[in-house]
């Protein structure tokens, strides 16, 4: 893929984005995919011998779920925040939690989190706010989500108000 002036691919992507977006922040975007797809070709992230037994056994492991949004910031400026469970370096310690993707809204008088955590019960929730951290953990053996949000503002956690529906997490909470 190449990103030069009579590309078509980045001719449709200028549409779809718009001019907001930097050139080096395609460059960038270009050179992760064209890592992660090396890597995958190589056997550095699964060997054939491990995906196949991942394959025939799935008892144990976790699902891969990796991926990353793009939001334009108060400033005009591209936030990307990736989510999911991504594949670790050789040699690292893998994650037990899921990243669940996260929006946080920040309106006149309030702050508005939502979160997407799939197969997620309300009891299974915990939110906890301390300071200007919102934190996120879902204690499900299966999906165990967990994510620590910056506010943008400080909050008064008395008054906070969380609803679940169809896998979706709505935090409201007003402005100290």
């Amino acid at each position: 893929m190449s990103w030069d002036d009579n590309d078509e691919t980045r001719r449709k992507l200028r549409r779809w984005f718009g001019d907001f977006i930097p050139e080096d922040m395609f460059r960038t975007i270009e050179e992760m995919m064209q890592r992660m797809m090396s890597e995958m070709n190589e056997g550095k992230l699964f060997d054939s011998e491990t995906f196949e037994e991942m394959l025939r056994n799935p008892e144990g492991t976790s699902p891969f779920v990796f991926g990353f949004s793009m939001n334009v910031g108060p400033d005009g400026k591209p936030i990307i925040q990736r989510f999911g469970n991504p594949p670790v370096d050789e040699g690292a310690e893998p994650s037990s939690t899921l990243e669940p993707l996260v929006d946080v809204v920040e309106e006149e008088d309030e702050i508005i989190v939502v979160a997407e955590v799939p197969g997620v019960e309300k009891d299974e929730i915990k939110v906890r706010i301390k300071g200007t951290s919102l934190t996120i953990h879902a204690n499900n053996t299966e999906r165990p989500y967990h994510k620590v949000v910056e506010l943008p503002a400080k909050v008064q956690k008395q008054d906070a108000k969380s609803a679940i529906r169809n896998g979706v997490l709505e935090v409201r909470l007003k402005k100290a």
